[in-house]
């Protein structure tokens, strides 16, 4: 999730740099990344959201490596690696239709008619794509500046006033809702309890006598426990209860949990059985 979302970021700062070198006379807006929540709860999430007196223009960016072919048929975006390996693509062009589809909605409502337009952009020069891409609205980064002057030469009538132009851009502002990026990680699906360097984190240390002892290697490794704190924080919570610390690190005696909780001298919060303790974020330090 972390790898596509920054190779998602890197092709939006790409494009985004390509528009700061293209030089406009014509009054507009660049919006990105904007995303719109419709009542029912359907989410539009636009990439950049070009707003001009003329006409707006959707970009959806792709940051896509290797071979890519569209079945338009099946509505199927592909891309092959240089390894030979196919994956298969949410296809943009529908994508880029459907929020068409609701901007002009939105502009109905509040009075306008704009031209809506939509573009797919390729942040990444070593995208191919193949000659199924012939007929459809997608294009490298280098030619935006070109794509974006045709559009002005193909749209010349003036549809909003600059004031207008800008009520609407602000009415799409007030209605953006930035994206909440949570984690649904399952303390099950984890491997879980300190685990040994030594033995490259595939097997657990158990606690024993005072001591954390690896059940393979049987080194003592005190170190371990706190890492393995440290990630539960960033995983699943900041804060971790006697019975969630047990559970984690397979721990049988409540007392022992409770000595050793007490030993971290971390924050507590709460009383007897819903007491939770703080796990600080410099634990490692």
């Amino acid at each position: 999730m972390l790898r596509r979302t920054r190779a998602g970021y890197a092709g939006e700062q790409r494009v985004d740099k390509e528009w700061q070198e293209i030089y406009l006379q014509h009054a507009h807006y660049l919006l990105h990344d904007v995303q719109l929540k419709v009542e029912g709860g359907s989410i539009h999430q636009m990439d950049t959201l070009f707003m001009s007196q003329n006409f707006t223009l959707i970009v959806e960016i792709k940051n896509i490596a290797g071979r890519v072919d569209y079945m338009e048929d099946n509505h199927q975006f592909i891309r092959v690696t240089s390894d030979g390996r196919v994956d298969g693509f949410r296809n943009p062009f529908d994508q880029v239709k459907r929020h068409a589809r609701f901007l002009h909605r939105l502009f109905q409502m509040s009075g306008h008619h704009l031209p809506i337009e939509t573009i797919v952009v390729s942040a990444n020069p070593s995208m191919i794509m193949s000659p199924t891409f012939l007929s459809q609205p997608i294009i490298h980064v280098s030619g935006l500046a070109e794509r974006v002057e045709q559009l002005f030469q193909q749209h010349q009538q003036v549809y909003l006033s600059e004031n207008d132009l800008r009520e609407l851009s602000t009415h799409i502002l007030k209605m953006h809702t930035p994206t909440q990026w949570t984690l649904d990680i399952k303390v099950d699906e984890l491997k879980k309890g300190a685990l040994c360097s030594k033995c490259h984190f595939d097997h657990a240390l158990r606690y024993t006598h005072g001591k954390w002892r690896c059940s393979n290697c049987q080194s003592i490794d005190n170190q371990s426990m706190l890492l393995a704190l440290h990630d539960f924080r960033l995983m699943v919570g900041n804060n971790i209860k006697n019975a969630q610390f047990r559970d984690f690190f397979d721990i049988d005696s409540e007392k022992a949990a409770y000595h050793l909780l007490k030993k971290l001298k971390f924050e507590a919060i709460g009383e007897n059985k819903n007491r939770e303790y703080v796990i600080p974020t410099n634990l490692l330090e």
